[in-house]
């Protein structure tokens, strides 16, 4: 028997067992639902895509974005097209549908830094404690 760490053995990566990736449908699914909380029509988001993607001729329509999440179709999104979709929709909601089968989840820059400053007024709160026990203990007592 191989002997394994604790951290290697909840590593997904490292599992013997894969982990259910049929994620199509979800996908799809959440796309749509993203698509009918956004602000913007199919062709207002298909008009995003293409600013996102940088094209001087129009890549993505109304009609692709039907075609690509509707359940009854056989035709995907393009992969690369995938960065340009999630800054349309304004969510990073399909992408963690996407990852979530290997126990991931994606966060912005700007959550990791919230994380951070929270962190670090702990720190100081502690900080604090610490020197006011020091403190305490250089005054004389009366």
């Amino acid at each position: 028997m191989e002997n394994y760490d604790s951290e290697q053995e909840n590593n997904i990566f490292e599992s013997q067992t894969p982990p259910d990736c049929d994620v199509l449908a979800a996908f799809s699914h959440a796309v749509n639902a993203c698509m009918r909380r956004s602000t913007f029509t199919r062709a207002g988001l298909a008009d995003r895509m293409n600013r996102a993607l940088q094209v001087h001729e129009v890549k993505v329509n109304e009609g692709n974005l039907n075609r690509w999440f509707a359940p009854s179709q056989p035709t995907n999104m393009p992969i690369q097209y995938l960065p340009a979709l999630l800054w349309a929709l304004k969510s990073i909601e399909p992408l963690n549908i996407l990852i979530e089968p290997i126990i991931y989840k994606a966060v912005n820059q700007h959550a990791l830094m919230m994380q951070d400053v929270a962190q670090a007024d702990l720190q100081i709160a502690e900080l604090q404690k610490h020197k006011q026990r020091l403190l305490e203990q250089l005054s004389p007592k009366s």
